[in-house]
């Protein structure tokens, strides 16, 4: 598990949060069961949210962290797209403002349970994070496994590139924001980094605006 301690930023609150991913049994688990524990957890912590979802489409923890600090500042201006915070994470993870598209893409699925891999977020605003994540593997029987959210691959950033439907015009505008001069948008290992660097930064523009067009709508 990887954890992290935010300072306040522009009004939110100092918090917390835990991106973990646990190995299950299959055989042991439900999606309903997911559901139920989120419920369980969150009634037994105050203010604590917790959320498991896909990360075929998560680019990186920046990615993730971002959502979390969207979703803290949504609920502290009162601008928020869902009543509950949990699904707010899934919407600023899709950044879309509908929970069906965003659970479709980013909510666990069947191929996750048989995958036997699950990958999961805690945000709180007390320092409780691996309590939390300590009762989440009593409650599915599970164990923390290495968190692969980290690595970076050509095939990742395709795949997040046109989930996003980012151009490469797009990409080369913030890669030149950073001193490169590339007219075309080459893709290997080489300026891999460069390039997770870029798309986070879209990402994060995305989110931005999906905040903005919510407060504009109020």
């Amino acid at each position: 598990m990887k954890t992290y301690s935010i300072t306040n930023i522009n009004g939110v609150s100092n918090y917390h949060v835990g991106i973990n991913q646990i190995e299950i049994d299959p055989k042991e688990i439900q999606l309903k069961e997911l559901v139920e524990l989120i419920e369980v957890i969150q009634s037994q912590h105050e203010d604590t949210v917790l959320q498991f979802f896909s990360d075929k489409y998560i680019l990186n923890p920046e990615h993730v962290l971002h959502a979390c600090y969207f979703v803290q500042k949504a609920f502290y201006t009162k601008s928020n797209i869902s009543n509950k915070k949990n699904l707010e994470l899934l919407l600023y993870l899709a950044t879309k403002r509908q929970i069906k598209l965003s659970l479709e893409c980013f909510g666990v699925n069947s191929y996750n349970l048989h995958n036997k891999r699950i990958t999961y977020c805690i945000i709180s605003l007390k320092d409780n994070i691996q309590q939390v994540n300590i009762e989440i593997n009593s409650y599915l029987h599970s164990k923390d496994i290495g968190l692969n959210l980290g690595n970076i691959s050509i095939d990742k950033f395709k795949i997040v590139k046109k989930y996003f439907e980012f151009s490469d015009n797009q990409v080369l505008t913030v890669l030149k924001a950073y001193g490169f001069n590339y007219d075309e948008l080459y893709i290997n290992s080489l300026n891999l980094e460069s390039l997770y660097e870029a798309l986070t930064d879209l990402i994060c523009e995305k989110m931005a605006l999906l905040s903005l067009e919510k407060r504009r709508s109020i």
